[in-house]
């Protein structure tokens, strides 16, 4: 499908607007017209009135007063006059004919006729008069006022009319370029929701973006496009680093190892045989005797914490424990995260920690064989290890909950996700931005789940809750920018 060239702003709210605008000049001149044509038609009609009453007048002299004034009085009845109204009087200035009485207007005309009469019009006094001769008696006396009334309320009546039609048009401009606006800005709820996924270091609802059909959205657009490009790119990078200082740092930790366990371990190992054997030519001599065996229980104590260490420097033993030498089984993260559980509550008194597993969303089967890459296990583990350091270290906590949530994906048991949280009860963060610039071991944690492509979140406590609550969303087997199930 061919699409579309995108429009201006200006162009595509104007472009309506300008049709409303030119409907608008069109019906005011119908209008105008209409209006014209029922004044003319006014005019000639007041006209031949005008016309009929003179006659009448001139006929008056043969006629008696009833049918003089009824005459009239059907002729006035029968078409109005304009800008004219016709008295008749007798001799004794006895009133014997009115003008008729105005049409009812509306009260807004009528109210907008008085404010006009009021503030804009001086009361006409002008008139004419002339003698009509009677059959007997003296004669009467017509006079013809100047009036404006009329006019008056035909010309309101005519700017009433262009006003609503201007308001008319003004009403329909407004809707129209409101239209426009609602229609044009349609896609800013996707360019909001592609910021929102920036912020929230998601970018798919920016790789989403279709092509706007404004010029200046499809601008916003393509800077989002290009931002999120850029952010990837910086993302990319900043995974590879941090995994190559991660790398190297497990590398500088099995290389200690090895030293520890192949020279150290093997010295450690001849000078206890050296003790037993002294501890034998010395049998005879009790006080030598004691020296030697307490050399020798402290070279077992040492030969102890080297195991320990060893453990703590690689805490999986040499690669190639799980069916590939790049993976470990899920049930040996798990027996280790217990033993490290253990370990911890072992030295610390007054303070729980409990370790929780949750696969119900795999067969237990399929999740106890699932085997985990090697370098995401270490990564567990290690954010597991840092986690209830800083829990009994900074935290003052009581009681520490370590859990794992397991979700794989459907049709697939060999990927998924994996949900890490650790809870304490203890004093908590104040900023977590500015924790994470100081040495408590949060910075390091959340590069090894950025390393892995995670997502990381630090969840202070509340007033009802205190503590500290952090969370890892880690894909097992996914692309890197999969994005994590709730």
């Amino acid at each position: 499908m061919k699409r579309k060239t995108p429009l201006d702003l200006p162009r595509l709210v104007m472009r309506r607007a300008i049709l409303v605008g030119l409907l608008t000049v069109v019906l005011a001149l119908l209008v105008g017209l209409y209006r014209a044509q029922d004044a003319i038609d006014d005019e000639v009609e007041a006209a031949m009135t005008l016309a009929a009453i003179v006659a009448r007048l001139g006929t008056l002299s043969t006629v008696d007063d009833a049918n003089a004034i009824e005459s009239l009085r059907s002729l006035q009845a029968d078409g109005r006059l304009r800008h004219l109204e016709l008295e008749l009087h007798t001799a004794d200035a006895r009133l014997l004919l009115s003008p008729p009485p105005d049409p009812a207007a509306s009260a807004l005309l009528d109210g907008l006729a008085q404010w006009h009469r009021r503030l804009l019009s001086s009361p006409d006094k002008r008139s004419v008069s002339w003698p009509v001769a009677r059959p007997s008696g003296p004669p009467w006396t017509a006079t013809l006022h100047a009036s404006s009334e009329g006019e008056r309320r035909e010309a309101i009546a005519d700017l009433a009319g262009i006003f609503v039609v201007l308001l008319g048009g003004i009403a329909g401009l407004l809707l129209v370029m409101r239209w426009n606006m609602r229609r044009a800005f349609i896609p800013l709820a996707e360019l909001l929701d592609a910021i929102g996924g920036i912020e929230r270091q998601a970018l798919d609802p920016v790789r989403r973006l279709p092509t706007m059909p404004i010029r200046e959205l499809e601008s916003i657009a393509m800077a989002l496009r290009h931002l999120a490009e850029g952010l990837e790119q910086a993302e990319t990078r900043r995974r590879l680093l941090s995994q190559k200082v991660l790398t190297l740092q497990e590398d500088e930790r099995a290389r200690l190892a090895r030293e520890l366990h192949d020279e150290f371990g093997q010295r450690l190992t001849a000078l206890r045989f050296d003790a037993a054997w002294l501890a034998r030519q010395v049998a005879d001599r009790p006080e030598l005797l004691s020296v030697v065996q307490g050399m020798s229980a402290r070279c077992g104590e040492v030969q102890r914490d080297i195991r320990q260490l060893l453990v703590q420097l690689r805490p999986f033993g040499p690669a190639g424990e799980g069916r590939d030498p790049g993976t470990l089984p899920l049930e040996r993260l798990v027996s280790m995260l217990e033993a490290l559980v253990r370990s911890w509550q072992d030295t610390r008194t007054g303070t729980t920690c409990t370790l929780t597993l949750d696969t119900a969303s795999a067969k237990s089967e399929s999740a106890t064989e699932m085997e985990l890459p090697r370098d995401l296990a270490l990564a567990v583990y290690r954010i597991s290890q840092e986690a209830l350091t800083n829990a009994a270290r900074h935290a003052q906590a009581r009681h520490v909950e370590l859990s794992m949530r397991l979700v794989m994906s459907p049709g697939d048991r060999a990927r998924g996700w994996l949900h890490w949280s650790v809870s304490d009860d203890g004093v908590g963060l104040g900023q977590p931005t500015a924790a994470l610039q100081r040495g408590n071991g949060l910075g390091g944690m959340q590069e090894r789940v950025w390393a892995q492509s995670g997502q990381w979140r630090i969840l202070p406590g509340t007033t009802d809750r205190p503590g500290l609550t952090l969370q890892a969303c880690l894909p097992v087997n996914q692309p890197h920018d999969a994005p994590c199930p709730p």
